[in-house]
């Protein structure tokens, strides 16, 4: 089924614009032309207008890819819409696994109404797609993550609008974070101006792979968005972390932004309990060592720096987050 979509995008590609056209070039009926057009469309493979399709950018680049690498953009495209992000914190909330019932029960909680013969296909082609391609396994009748299918991405991305370790299952939860990233729409810009400039940084990504690594090996996943450096749940705790290069001469305006952004993190995805991590490039230099004890015991911010390529922290850091080492 699924990759009857990346057919019809071909199809596009070979000039076919209208769904009937599509439709017949991957052999089905009128009918499932649109349904697979709008498969297409909600994985960025395809835009349409007036029943006037085109390829975008991202579905040139997947038809072009080797099977390999198709298979690891599919996945980030599937990953990349709104429904296949909220199940997957909802499947990492139960790594015992969940029933079809229960995965179908949580879609109608947190998507939007639709007739009853509708969400039993929903859940069909959810399914579908994150078996095909790995993310999912089906062990009697009960559905679990598959870690290896996602370790093929670096880093989960989030829509900045998505809560990123939502705390249960209610749809009240989404809409928080909804209506406060919507209220802070002309900030969160700001913001993510801010960190196209810092992932630019190959110190700033090299300190985000190097802590990501580690959540992984203690069998978190890693995530972010357009705005969050990195975040994941640990021990049913959720963590955000915020890497930030360093110079001496500049130490002590990046630890004050990023103390400020990880507040503001905490707040847009409604996460009071979240410990906040700011991870920096260097040591703080003498004259603003007196920062740490700052973050650390009056801002409750951990503080974590690289040196010679490893992490390093005072121990009651080390101590409450041991799967960095």
């Amino acid at each position: 089924m699924l990759y009857d979509v990346v057919r019809a995008a071909e199809a596009v590609q070979k000039g076919a614009r209208k769904f009937q056209d599509i439709a017949q070039y991957i052999g089905k009926v009128r009918r499932q032309g649109r349904y697979y057009r709008r498969a297409a469309e909600i994985l960025g493979l395809i835009t349409n207008y007036q029943n006037y399709a085109e390829l975008t950018p991202f579905g040139e680049r997947l038809l072009s890819a080797s099977s390999q690498e198709q298979k690891v953009l599919l996945l980030k495209a599937v990953l990349n819409a709104q429904l296949f992000q909220r199940m997957i914190p909802f499947l990492e909330m139960h790594p015992e696994g969940v029933t079809r019932a229960e995965l179908e029960k949580f879609m109608v909680e947190v998507t939007e109404p639709v007739g009853p013969t509708m969400m039993p296909r929903r859940v069909s082609t959810v399914l579908s797609w994150l078996e095909t391609l790995g993310a999912l396994r089906d062990f009697s009748g009960r559905y679990i993550l598959a870690d290896e299918a996602l370790e093929s991405l670096p880093l989960l991305e989030f829509r900045v609008t998505e809560p990123l370790m939502p705390k249960s299952t209610e749809l009240k939860e989404y809409e928080t974070v909804q209506e406060r990233t919507d209220t802070a729409a002309s900030t969160i810009q700001v913001m993510r101006d801010q960190a196209k400039v810092e992932r630019a940084n190959q110190a700033h990504n090299y300190l985000v792979n190097l802590v990501a690594a580690r959540l992984r090996r203690a069998g978190a996943l890693p995530r972010c968005s357009q705005v969050i450096d990195l975040a994941a749940l640990v021990n049913n705790r959720p963590h955000i972390f915020e890497m930030k290069s360093m110079t001496p001469d500049n130490a002590r305006s990046q630890i004050r932004l990023g103390l400020s952004q990880l507040y503001e993190y905490r707040y847009l995805q409604n996460l009071s309990e979240a410990a906040l991590v700011l991870v920096v490039e260097i040591p703080l230099p003498q004259e603003i060592l007196w920062m740490q004890h700052y973050l650390e015991e009056d801002r409750q911010v951990r503080l974590v720096w690289d040196g010679n390529d490893q992490l390093y922290a005072s121990p009651k850091t080390r101590e409450e987050l041991p799967f960095l080492w």
